[in-house]
């Protein structure tokens, strides 16, 4: 599914370059459930931006289901993006002004997906989540558990081939945050590829496998007995 060899990513500022990954080896395989975890400053933010094709390493490769991203084209990049990734952010990054449904149908607007269909998809995405009754509710009408699950089934409209989630409980209380967390575990329990960015331990002990960051390099990649809370 994802496999990134000797990736490293340097950013200019000012007269300096500053390597903020550095020779990254990560192989994800379809179907697994992952945690990238790490300090503030680790490089998670930017391992995420790459493995979501939102940026592109300064060397090394990153093949994404067999496709060497950096050799994209940014229309190719974009394409990718909306066919192969669904994204679940901290903030939820709802449209304030659109329903629920109008959310979710939003990625398969951008895919050419007929109107009927699309509406029909995002009701069963939404029906999934437990949302049924709030189809028609704006975002502000909405819990924070219950915008994450809205940002879920759009992350999912496309059927992608992998949910990456950036810290996907940061808003949330604990008891949200678990329920959110183990919804990403019955996902993947149906096959989604789910990759988590946390910086906490007790939202990365979901995952079946560990991988952690210590200044830009992995430090540790541990296989856990099945995720401690399946």
């Amino acid at each position: 599914m994802i496999e990134l060899q000797h990736v490293s990513k340097r950013y200019r500022v000012g007269p300096e370059e500053l390597e903020v990954l550095r020779g990254i080896d990560l192989t994800i395989r379809a179907g697994e459930f992952v945690s990238i975890m790490g300090p503030s400053g680790s490089g998670k933010s930017t391992l995420m931006h790459i493995l979501g094709c939102l940026d592109t390493p300064t060397t090394g490769t990153y093949t994404l289901r067999g496709r060497a991203v950096q050799m994209l084209s940014s229309t190719e990049l974009a394409q990718l993006r909306n066919q192969q990734i669904g994204f679940v952010f901290q903030n939820f990054q709802l449209l304030p002004r659109m329903s629920a449904l109008r959310n979710v149908e939003l990625p398969l607007v951008y895919a050419g997906v007929q109107s009927r269909l699309r509406r029909e998809r995002a009701e069963a995405l939404l029906a999934q989540m437990g949302l049924q009754d709030r189809i028609h509710h704006l975002p502000n009408e909405l819990s924070g558990g219950q915008k994450q699950r809205v940002a879920i089934a759009r992350a999912l409209a496309n059927e992608p081939a992998i949910l990456l989630a950036d810290e996907p409980t940061g808003a949330l209380d604990s008891v949200t945050g678990q329920d959110i967390m183990q919804l990403f575990r019955s996902l993947n329990d149906t096959g989604v590829t789910v990759v988590v960015i946390t910086h906490d331990a007790n939202v990365a002990s979901v995952a079946d496998r560990i991988v952690f960051l210590q200044d830009g390099q992995v430090t540790d990649d541990s296989q856990q007995s099945g995720g401690s809370q399946r």
